[in-house]
């Protein structure tokens, strides 16, 4: 599995730097913080002015969804043989327009959902999928770090978008809204794209591509791979159970007799739990084996859950949030991670684009499954039960992946700065 190649010389601390900080950028500015995250925003004008109800407005979210987990394998072969920027680039720029024409709605149901698609298809290149397949190119040791450093761009973006998106609303209305933030993320990611830089092999000759000089499995290699399928399987069940609770919460607190500014604290605590999860994901995956660590957040999102069901103490209901949201934030980190310690860098893009087409299926599968149990039996009691099992059996799946490429993770001899 393992090919001879020459290492490839250290570049000067700043471009680590600005890898990451462009990573990040481009996060915030990309499709889950500037689509997913606002799409709560545009529910109730859009549900006024067309005579939806809101699960027609809220039809948007689902089909951008499935449309990115559907191209996310392709996608992450276009950045094996195109590269990575390039493929970013133009993936942003169709991604921004297709937001801004979310403008040209005019009520048809179709037009609504099929725009909402081409969303999803092209924004897969400006999510985690895109960007975090830059860093293990350059991060070895500290991998786990730098992708919690970047990842806090996608959080801060969740934070900062939504809060913009309703500003232009009610300011200058919701088709004004979609062209701003259309035109706002081509100029972000555009920016982003000129910090990012993509890690060349050297000694490799003109007509070589340097896929072939790094370490890993081939795609077809991976493919055979139990792995592969275990860690596909881990992110559709951890993604199901946790990304299901998000629409709901609100409705959840308020069957328990709380108000909506209650039930909007707890939706913060999501967002606290997430970075913090972010972070603390990242340092403990570069000192502990990371199924062990993904195994600990999913059982701690297991007992979140738990707690949700079966408490009516809102003290108890925020610190159960709060575990949720720990879990989420893990989840990003762990998809890239476990992919370079397991295959390597040779077809990582396509194995990327695989493992994270299983996150973005769980990310349709499980808010949309939990509201129709919900709409016909006219309660969340069963499901409560059945999510934190997915998340006990996602933990054993990580468990059975067993060792890394290499011993201590490095799935290649990628030379960093000192302390990098």
């Amino acid at each position: 599995m393992q090919q001879s190649h020459q290492p490839v010389p250290p570049a000067g601390r700043w471009t680590y730097i600005a890898v990451i900080f462009g990573a990040a950028l481009g996060m915030l500015a990309g499709y889950a913080p500037l689509f997913n995250a606002t799409a709560g925003v545009f529910v109730k004008p859009l549900a006024t002015e067309f005579g939806w109800g809101r699960s027609e407005a809220s039809l948007s979210y689902a089909a951008s969804m499935f449309g990115l987990a559907i191209v996310s394998p392709l996608v992450g072969t276009m950045m094996d043989r195109f590269g990575i920027r390039r493929v970013i680039a133009v993936s942003a720029l169709i991604f921004g327009v297709a937001t801004a024409c979310m403008a040209l709605q005019n009520g048809s149901r179709a037009l609504w959902v099929s725009l909402s698609v081409v969303v999803g298809v092209f924004g897969a290149a400006t999510s985690v999928l895109g960007y975090l397949t830059v860093l293990p190119q350059w991060f070895d040791r500290r991998l786990g770090l730098a992708l919690g450093i970047a990842m806090c761009g996608l959080g801060a973006g969740t934070v900062l978008m939504p809060a913009t998106a309703q500003y232009l609303v009610t300011g200058y209305g919701w088709r004004t809204a979609y062209i701003a933030l259309g035109i706002g993320s081509i100029v972000l990611s555009l920016i982003a794209c000129t910090l990012l830089r993509e890690r060349k092999a050297s000694g490799v000759g003109k007509t070589r591509s340097k896929v072939s000089t790094v370490e890993g499995a081939s795609l077809n290699q991976a493919l055979r791979s139990y792995r592969l399928w275990a860690i596909w399987a881990v992110f559709v069940l951890a993604s199901s159970a946790t990304l299901s609770l998000g629409p709901h919460l609100p409705a959840m607190f308020a069957d328990k007799g709380f108000s909506p500014a209650d039930a909007a604290r707890s939706a913060s605590m999501v967002g606290v739990g997430l970075l913090i999860g972010r972070i603390l994901t990242g340092i403990l995956i570069d000192r502990i084996h990371a199924p062990f660590v993904a195994c600990v957040f999913f059982v701690g999102g297991a007992l979140g859950i738990f707690i949700l069901r079966s408490t009516q103490d809102y003290q108890s209901l925020l610190v159960a949030t709060m575990l949720i949201g720990l879990t989420i934030g893990a989840e990003g980190d762990l998809i890239s991670y476990l992919v370079r310690s397991y295959f390597g860098l040779r077809a990582f893009g396509a194995l990327f684009g695989i493992a994270f087409s299983g996150y973005g299926f769980g990310a349709v599968i499980g808010p949309v499954s939990l509201g129709a149990w919900f709409d016909r039996h006219g309660s969340y009691d069963l499901p409560l039960l059945v999510l934190p099992c997915m998340l006990l059996l996602a933990g054993a799946l990580t468990l059975s992946l067993g060792r890394y490429l290499r011993p201590g993770g490095r799935a290649s001899t990628v030379p960093e700065p000192a302390g990098a």
